[in-house]
Formats: C-alpha cells, structure tokens, sequence
C-alpha cells in the first residue's frame, strides 16, 4: 500500500484534480431530488403514514415503541427487554413525547416521515464522500444508493439501518476532506469519531466501520506520526457511545450486557431466515428486491466477483490510493464478512453492506474514469465521449434499477391496513394490552397502559433473551423464565392482541392454550389482529353493536379456508358475546355435525329455534341429524321446514324417502315427485327400487 503525506503530519495535498465545487453540489442535489422523489411517491400511498405496513410491520413497533415506553418512564433493559443500544429510543423521544398531544399513530406518522430524512441523507452523503473520484464516481454511488430496490426495506417504516448508517457516513465526511484525505483538524476528528461512536449507539453493527477506520487510521499514523489525532478519534468514538449507553448501563448492567452483546452473538435459528450465503449477497447488492428476478443469488455473485475483480485492477491503476480509498475497502470487506457470520439474516439486513459497497463500485468507476483521463484507456478528443458514455450507463442503470424500486414497494403498499381505529373501539383508554406485535396498539393509540402492565414491546426479543438458541418459530421445550413471562402478562392483561390464535411468538403450552380460552373471550377479528378481553371484564353493551356479526364473519372465512379450529373459537366467541346471535349459534351447530359431534349441534341447532323459530336452515339440518336415529322428529323438523321453505327440494327428498322408509308410501312418493320437480338431478340420487 503506498503511503502520501509528509512525515509527521497529516497529508494536505490533493491526490486527484477536483473540478470545481458547484459541480459536486449539482450532482449531490441531482441525487437528492431522485431519492426524495421516491420517498415521497412511497409515503404517498394508502396508510403508509398511519396504518400497518406489510414489510417489517413488526420492528417499527418496537423501535418506537421503546421510545414510548422512554417517555412514559419505563426504561429499556431495566423494565423490558431491548436487543439493542438505546440510540433509537433517544432520537425518537421527542416524537414519542408528541403522542401525548396528537396521539401515538400521528406520532408514528411523524417519526416515519423523520427516518426517510437519514435515508436522503445517506444518497446525499454517499455521492459527496466520493466526490473526490469525480461525478462518474458521485453519480454511480449517490444514484446506487437512491434508486436501489432495497433501499424500501429501511424506508418504509421505522427502522434502525437509517439512522446508524448516516451517522457512518455523516463521520466519513467530516474524518476525510475533499480530496480523500483525514483531516488534519483535532476538532473535525473528535467530532467524526462522535458520529461514529454514536452510530455504534443505535445499533452494534456500527463497529464494522469502526474497526476499518481504527485499522486505517493505524496505517496512516505509523507512517506520519499522527498518533495525536488518532487520540481524538478514539476519544470522540468513546464520547459519542459513551454518553447515551452508560446512564442505562448503570440502572442494569447485567441485562444491558445479556441482552444487547451475549443475545446478539449467541441468537441461533429455528429455520426462520437462515438465509445461505448466495441469497445474502441477492440482498446485499439489492438483486434480491428485484421483482421477479429468480436467479438474484446467482447473479449477485457474479456481481460481487466482477467487483472484487474490477477492485483488484482499479486500485492498481490511476494515480495513488488515498486513505478513504482504502477505508471504503476495509468496510465494505467488514460490512459483507460481517453479514455472513449471524445464523439469521432478513432482508434488510443487506442494506448495511449495500451502503458500503455502493461507496466502493464509486470509488473503482471514478478510479477507471481517472485512468481515462490519464491517457491510459483512452485519449484525446475520445475522453470527454468516454466519459459522457459512461455518465448516461449509469443514469441509464439507475432508471432501471428505480423502476425495479417502485415495483418492489406496489407489491407491498397495496397490503397496507389500518385496523388502529377498529381496535381503539374496543379497547378502552388505559387497560392493560399484551400483544405479539405492538404496532397494531400504538396505531390503535392504546400502547401506553396502567403502571402495573408489563412494559413489553419486543416479544420475539423477549424470546430471544430467554432463549436465544431456539428462537420462534419453535415448538419446544419452552424454558419456564419464557413460560413464566407469559403467564404472568397473561394474568394481568385486561386485553390480549394476537396477529394469530396460533401466533408462533407465544410459547403455547398446555396451560397457556388453556388460560387464553378459559379466561379470555375473542371480540374482533380482522386480517392481523385477534383482539380478546379478559372474560369477567366483559360487558357485550360496551362493544360496537356488529361484534358478534363480525365473529361470525370471520369464522365463516377460517372455515371457508379450511381452519375448523379458529372457526369453532370465533363462533363461539360470538354466541358468549351475542347470546340472541341466531347465525353464530347456527354456524356452530354446523361445524360441530361436520366435526362429529352430534349432541352439541342439536342444541345450537334448538338454541337457534328458540331465537328464530322460522330459521330454515336450523330445521333443515336437525331434520338430517335426526333421520337415523330418531326418525319422527326428524320428519317433524322436515315438515316444518317445508312449511318456511317450500321450495327446498332437498328437504322434500329427505322427508319422502324417510316417509317410505316409516311405511307411508303414498305420502313418501308425493314428495319425491316435489322434489323432482324442483330440482330434476334428483331422479338419479334415488335408491334402486325406489320410484316416485
């Protein structure tokens, strides 16, 4: 590695002739346009701001929702579970601090809009850090990463990626100067190391960088004797983590540590997003989110191959390598090594060593644009063409990968929901609510509960730190501090909201199955939320007046689908709920003659009667529960039937064959003939030797 600079000191001289500033600005500002035009075409679609997301629905209610519970005086680590440092929470708790005048899902909507800002950020910043390569370079790595499919991943809603990758790059910018150079300023170099200190606050992954600018840093000090500034550097790295961890460290320094370090390094897998490396690098390169496209693994490993290639030659050609050519290398080697290492991987995920080797395809672009320049690929009046051709390959690559954006997020916006403000209208102001997933609460502006409820709002974390080996999906053996924390939430909640009945983030036992039929009731269902109520607080005057009609809904759909399970609980719920309900006891009277159990569909099918007499559906079926073993009554219930229904030709068949199988043949044959009449199919349903 050859090393620039004068002993001693920092090195000031330009490595490369930079063109003049404002065309760093037009580029820079290109870039940003593309980039909030995007985002603004993403939060312009239906509930994007107020309502569930179908991507990554889960952690934005875990992130603000810990900035919640900060605001509120519940403390991450000390009063529930938080897998991360407290960097998030803290950003977000002005936000938070809002839900109490607008509501928590404007809030929401807020702190949304808020994390699309580091996003801009990031394309912004991105092209100004390699602006020392030239605008081929800025262009290619701001308009990777604006217009990279998986950029939606970490936009669309609240997530950690943002904030601690802008912070990465807010640090690049200020530790290198325009010309690829660390600073020679004691401040600039603080305030870098507090911007990547901070970064390694919001989420521990920070540290990769860190240990690529430690190790740059390192090199270019042996050679100038610029140990000082290294000093500044670890000190504001130290300052910047330092100051929002230790106060939460100090409360719970035994959780701090279990949760955010031992949790993180030891997290094994059930099958659930053991993604292998090939897929990992689909969504590093940001292939993966490419609609339709099946062969990304293949294909990013080319990519990834081509690069390392396109590395190899671009360093070794155009001119010296400066210290942020060689930073932007040693973090992209740690960012994708890194990534390899957990036993989990989702996709968002790639977006951390997206960023990074977004930087270096700049770099090397901007390095074989150099090597134009210099004569060496090409010269003359050939220079300029080349690199207008190379300008508009990569505005062109860049329209295509943003079209490829646009379809990734139609294919999850269109799913967006708002089931907030159904569930606020059953759960009262102030109850005790556990959940599964605590985004369905704060859009519903019910996350802030009574004192003594538990602060959750990280069930799978919460999972994790009581088993980190065997994360959900996991059927068991549970262990009892797992079983224990549920069933002591389960014994204060005054509500409980599932994405699921079977939600695989509950450790379903014998005894926690049990208490949530026993002492719960099911009141509202809707796609992504099974809302219960502790059944002694229930008071069916206080619900909307369609509940039980809702219930009844819903369970027709589970039925429908094949899940007689969900759909016995959900008409049940609706007859405790709506006792005169004559179709919840109906619809339970079916599913129980479907099920075998004939005793209980003939009392749901009479529960029925008595709150509809005229009910021809219920008469109708206890007229064929009944044929074979009490065969008066059935023929009664027939009768009956047909006197509500005369046009029911299947109960004119039943009753014709039952009355000939009784000895009254006449009577028999008359109703065959009805029921031949009105529907002619009949004739061939008729036993051998039976004639009408």
């Amino acid at each position: 590695m050859k090393i620039e600079g004068r002993p001693r000191s920092f090195p000031r001289a330009p490595a490369v002739r930079i063109p003049p500033a404002w065309h760093h600005r037009a580029v820079a500002g290109g870039v940003g346009f593309v980039s909030a035009a995007l985002l603004g075409w993403e939060f312009s679609r239906p509930h994007a701001l107020i309502g569930i997301h179908q991507l990554n629905s889960y952690n934005d209610g875990v992130y603000f929702g810990a900035a919640l519970r900060l605001v509120g005086g519940r403390l991450p680590y000390r009063d529930f579970t938080f897998l991360h440092p407290p960097g998030l929470p803290l950003i977000l708790a002005p936000i938070a601090a809002l839900a109490k005048v607008v509501g928590e899902p404007v809030a929401m909507a807020i702190a949304r809009v808020l994390t699309a800002a580091p996003a801009l950020g990031i394309a912004i910043a991105g092209s100004l850090i390699v602006r020392y390569r030239g605008r081929v370079a800025m262009a290619t790595t701001g308009l990777a990463l604006a217009c990279s499919p998986l950029t939606f991943d970490v936009t669309n809603t609240v997530e950690l990626e943002v904030y601690h990758l802008f912070l990465c790059l807010i640090g690049t910018l200020t530790l290198f100067g325009s010309t690829g150079t660390l600073t020679s300023s004691r401040r600039r170099t603080f305030a870098g190391g507090l911007a990547f200190g901070f970064a390694c606050a919001v989420k521990v992954w920070a540290l990769m960088p860190v240990v690529a600018l430690l190790a740059v840093y390192a090199v270019f000090c042996a050679a100038t004797g610029g140990w000082r500034r290294a000093g500044w550097l670890i000190g504001g790295i130290t300052a910047g983590a330092a100051a929002p961890v230790l106060p939460f460290f100090a409360l719970a320094p035994g959780t701090f540590v279990h949760d955010v370090i031992v949790v993180q390094l030891t997290r094994g897998t059930s099958g659930w997003a053991a993604a292998p490396i090939d897929a990992r690098f689909a969504w590093m390169t940001g292939l993966g989110a490419v609609p339709g496209l099946s062969a990304a693994p293949v294909l990013a490993v080319g990519v990834l191959a081509t690069l390392a290639v396109a590395v190899v030659v671009g360093y070794a050609v155009a001119g010296r390598r400066v210290a942020l050519d060689w930073f932007i290398l040693a973090a992209a080697i740690a960012a994708v090594a890194g990534l390899c290492v957990p036993r989990q991987f989702f996709n968002g995920y790639g977006y951390f060593p997206g960023v990074f080797l977004a930087l270096l395809l700049g770099v090397v672009v901007g390095r074989f644009a150099r090597a134009v320049g210099a004569g060496r690929s090409g010269a003359g009046r050939a220079v300029p063409l080349l690199r207008r051709t190379a300008m508009a390959i990569v505005l062109v690559v860049a329209s295509l990968a943003a079209l490829a954006r646009l379809g990734y997020a139609r294919n999850y916006t269109t799913h967006y929901v708002d089931s907030g403000r159904e569930l606020s209208a059953y759960i009262r102001p102030g109850a005790c609510v556990i959940f599964d997933a605590a985004t369905a609460l704060i859009e519903a502006d019910r996350l802030a509960t009574k004192r003594h409820c538990p602060a959750t709002v990280d069930v799978y974390g919460q999972w994790l730190a009581a088993d980190p080996a065997h994360p959900p999906p996991f059927a068991g053996p549970f262990t009892p501090r797992l079983v224990r924390e549920w069933a002591t939430a389960m014994g204060q909640a005054d509500y409980i909201v599932l994405v699921s009945p079977r939600t695989s983030f509950v450790p379903w036992t014998a005894e926690s199955t049990f208490s949530l039929w026993s002492r719960y009731t099911l009141i509202h269902v809707e796609p992504g939320a099974y809302l219960f109520q502790r059944t002694t607080e229930l008071d069916p005057g206080s619900l909307p007046g369609d509940a039980a009609d809702r219930l009844v809904g819903a369970g027709r759909s589970a039925q429908r689908a094949g899940d007689t399970v969900e759909a016995l609980h959900e008409y049940k719920a609706a007859a405790r709920i709506d006792p005169r309900n004559a179709f919840a006891h109906y619809d339970l009277g079916v599913l129980l003659q479907q099920n075998g159990d004939a005793a209980d569909a003939e009392s749901e099918y009479k529960r029925t009667l008595a709150i509809d007499p005229r009910f021809g559906g219920a008469l109708y079926d206890l007229g064929v529960l009944l044929t074979a073993t009490r065969p008066v009554e059935a023929i009664s219930f027939y009768r009956r039937d047909l006197r509500i229904e005369p046009r029911n030709a299947a109960a004119e068949l039943n009753l014709g064959l039952l009355l000939i199988d009784q000895g009254q043949a006449d009577q028999g044959r008359a109703h065959l003939r009805r029921a031949i009449r009105l529907n002619p199919e009949f004739r061939r349903r008729l036993p051998p030797g039976v004639t009408p």
